[in-house]
């Protein structure tokens, strides 16, 4: 009874050592790879961006930023202090800050209180937060040809976002604007 131990076969001493370096091998590769988290890219309160940025992680921007945002498949959050002086493409937007520029994303668009926007909001869910302050235009259609043009892919890249506006001329027609080119259209 007491016995029985001694009679089990002796463990093969290269195969425990073997185990013992695996086991540490993939302990120090599980410490290398990239965390589950997405990655983000942050501008800083005391940053001036002049430029467009096109980012394929998640943006904040405390910063001052003039130019394009593109960051299609991801998030771009303004925070309070944060200006953006251009447009910004996103997945999802959470404004907080100031935007001179046109706003379009793909799932939501959030103003939170505080924020400030004028321009074109451009996005099939849209969210404003009461003590947000918004001048412009909205266009919350899921088949916005502004949505299909800006996300559409080309040959596996994001086509190049361009914006369409309208004004009119001193004969009453109304002129489309886009990629600065002018077609005529006229009013019946």
């Amino acid at each position: 009874m007491f016995n029985k131990a001694k009679n089990t076969p002796p463990q093969n001493k290269a195969a425990t050592v073997n185990a013992t370096e695996d086991s540490s091998l993939t302990t120090a590769s599980q410490r290398t790879q990239p965390s589950s988290r997405p990655s983000v890219s942050i501008i800083g309160s005391h940053t001036l961006v002049e430029g467009d940025i096109n980012s394929d992680e998640d943006l904040t921007v405390e910063g001052r930023v003039k130019g394009i945002i593109t960051c299609k498949q991801n998030t771009v959050t303004l925070g309070s202090n944060g200006y953006i002086n251009g447009d910004v493409f996103a997945h999802t937007l959470h404004v907080s800050g100031e935007v001179t520029g046109n706003l379009v994303a793909l799932h939501r668009a959030t103003i939170h209180k505080g924020a400030q926007v004028s321009g074109t909001i451009v996005a099939p869910c849209l969210v404003l937060e009461d003590g947000s302050v918004f001048h412009g235009s909205i266009d919350m259609s899921p088949d916005s040809d502004v949505l299909q043009n800006a996300f559409s892919s080309t040959k596996g890249k994001l086509a190049q976002p361009s914006l369409m506006s309208s004004a009119s001329d001193n004969q009453g027609q109304k002129i489309a604007l886009k990629n600065n080119e002018t077609e005529k259209q006229t009013d019946t």
